[in-house]
């Protein structure tokens, strides 16, 4: 089957398609770099909700903002010491 999607194997895997070539390799440069300057272009709150927790509700938002906000507290102290 083509990938039209542009879906990567692990997403084809799930859905139950096979496809016909491996995907495209990332190049070395963009590989290197952290996972949040690989991404190209902003993303949206929900886009983030979505990445860390799988699904978009009121109850989701809060646990990622409240996870990062402990995270961002815990930064503070540390460069604080």
């Amino acid at each position: 089957m083509k990938d039209i999607l542009k879906l990567t194997l692990q997403e084809a895997e799930s859905m139950g398609i096979e496809l016909e070539k491996e995907g495209t390799a990332v190049p070395a440069e963009v590989r290197e770099l952290p996972m949040h300057e690989q991404v190209v272009g902003e993303l949206t709150e929900g886009e983030v909700v979505e990445a860390l927790t799988g699904e978009v509700t009121t109850e989701s938002r809060e646990d990622v903002e409240e996870a990062i906000g402990d995270l961002q507290e815990d930064v503070a102290e540390e460069e604080g010491t």
